[in-house]
């Protein structure tokens, strides 16, 4: 959706504006009286699925052309970046075209400009590049974001879904005034993971893991995330986000349970027969989250992680059962401890 219904809702990285700080966004972020008639660009999200069937994701918007970002942009071009990010304008009910494994399929954007293919197999194993073409509404230059369709074996296996927020990237949502700032005046350049984290994930890549990232944060943030995870040598990755839209069916703005625990429910029917390990962090309810999903979905959680980004005690009865822990290298250790990696992995960590 655009700035001017993220930004008076709110959401996971766009809530902490204060009244004042509001009215100055919405009046930098005003429509753009060109959208009409500019270029059109279609994202293409990571899709995700088996050999037996996958899913894909995308949204068609009126192409602003942002230019690339820039490692040494002055925190205003960053400003104006974000609220470009922010303040789409959705392609609302395109008809669009992808191809993907020498198929072709038609598809229909929802009012906020975003659309999925269910794909039936069988389907070949690996990364696969997505094209897509728009249709209507025609006669606009259209140019292509591109994602990755990722297909993994319909066999038994292990998936690790993960947060985002203070989980890899270095947050701080625990101060919402401060996280605002950093989101506001920064972009993918600026974005800090946390040591021995990539690693981690690159070795349950290996393993033959697929990574979904399942987030609160709007999808209007999707290519920055990207970037940023692209430029800390994460493993290719599924990206799933909020649609804080005003129309029904979007995201509730401040529900994260009910969001967190249907997304990864839907990553468990994409990829059938797996069972997750399970990333979050102290900051939120990450903790809470995963074990009620636990409860529920009985035997599918291996392992529940949770990276301590506040001063609570490792002890503290909302962590019963999981691993808390301080560092990367220290989660890798008691994994090793428990039989998930391996020392040689563990070493290759540090």
């Amino acid at each position: 959706m655009s700035a001017r219904a993220s930004l008076a809702k709110g959401g996971h990285l766009v809530g902490a504006l204060g009244p004042a700080a509001i009215l100055v966004a919405l009046a930098l972020a005003a429509p753009s009286a060109q959208a009409k008639t500019q270029g059109a660009v279609i994202v293409i999200y990571n899709g995700l699925g088996t050999t037996a069937g996958a899913r894909i994701w995308g949204r068609a918007l009126a192409d602003k052309e942002p230019a690339a970002a820039k490692a040494d942009e002055s925190k205003w071009r960053k400003l104006r970046r974000t609220l470009r990010e922010l303040d789409s304008d959705e392609l609302r009910h395109a008809e669009l075209e992808l191809n993907v494994l020498g198929r072709s399929y038609p598809v229909k954007a929802d009012s906020e400009g975003l659309f999925r293919l269910d794909i039936k197999g069988p389907l070949a194993e690996g990364s696969h590049r997505v094209e897509a073409k728009l249709k209507v509404p025609a006669g606009r230059t259209c140019r292509v974001e591109e994602g990755k369709l990722l297909v993994w074996p319909k066999r038994p296996g292990i998936a690790v879904v993960s947060d985002i927020d203070d989980t890899v990237l270095q947050t701080g949502v625990t101060d919402k005034v401060q996280m605002f700032k950093r989101v506001l005046f920064s972009n993918a350049h600026d974005l800090k993971t946390f040591e021995t984290a990539p690693a981690l994930y690159q070795t349950w890549s290996k393993r033959g893991y697929p990574v979904v990232f399942v987030s609160g944060s709007p999808v209007n943030l999707y290519t920055r995330l990207q970037q940023f995870l692209g430029m800390r040598r994460f493993p290719a990755a599924v990206l799933m986000l909020k649609n804080l839209g005003l129309e029904r069916g979007a995201d509730s703005l401040t529900e994260q349970k009910a969001y967190k625990q249907r997304r990864i429910r839907e990553v468990l029917e994409l990829l059938p027969g797996y069972k997750l390990l399970l990333v979050g962090d102290t900051g939120e309810k990450d903790p809470e989250i995963y074990s009620t999903l636990s409860q529920g979905e009985k035997g599918l959680v291996l392992e529940i992680m949770i990276h301590r980004v506040t001063r609570e005690e490792k002890i503290a009865p909302r962590f019963a059962g999981q691993i808390v822990f301080d560092t990367y290298l220290d989660l890798a250790k008691e994994l090793r401890r428990r039989k998930r990696l391996t020392p040689a992995e563990v070493k290759a960590l540090k």
